[in-house]
């Protein structure tokens, strides 16, 4: 069995990983947008944007969980345990907003206006620790996959 006849050609990952950091991209672009939208819509139109946002994780996650099924042989624990977790306290948090949100004392709403500023201010954090692995990642990749092909390069044809 040929394993180098089956491995994806450097060019084929540096496309995949291309595609994906244009989404990362694109995603960044659409949160500021969404950001600047929202800022001068009411409440009630804000909320809307949620339960949209909701359903499109939900839909994103959906598919993320599906690639993670195809390719669980490879996905390391502490990262799987790392996104439970942060999903978790995502959960939590929106659960937390959305009880507290039907209260009118004025002083509470100020509160948990506060919280989910700094709940923001956690998540894009966060996003921008995964950016930094995902750079690092990224360039691990192709240096494991320039090694590979040099060091395949190096043996002699088997016939």
């Amino acid at each position: 069995m040929d394993l180098l006849a089956e491995a994806p050609t450097e060019e084929e990952i540096t496309v995949a990983i291309s595609d994906q950091i244009d989404t990362l991209q694109e995603r960044a672009a659409d949160l500021k947008d969404s950001f600047e939208q929202t800022r001068h819509e009411t409440s009630e139109q804000v909320k809307t944007h949620i339960s949209q946002a909701k359903a499109d994780v939900a839909a994103r996650q959906d598919a993320a969980k599906d690639k993670v099924e195809q390719a669980a042989d490879r996905t390391q624990s502490q990262w799987q345990a790392m996104k439970a977790d942060a999903a978790a306290k995502m959960h939590d948090f929106q659960d937390r907003i959305d009880r507290k949100r039907d209260e009118h004392d004025a002083k509470m709403a100020a509160q948990d206006a506060d919280e989910a500023a700094d709940e923001a201010a956690n998540a894009l954090d966060y996003a921008m620790w995964a950016i930094d692995q995902a750079q690092l990642a990224v360039l691990y990749a192709v240096d494991a996959r320039t090694r590979a092909d040099t060091l395949a390069a190096e043996v002699p044809a088997q016939s």
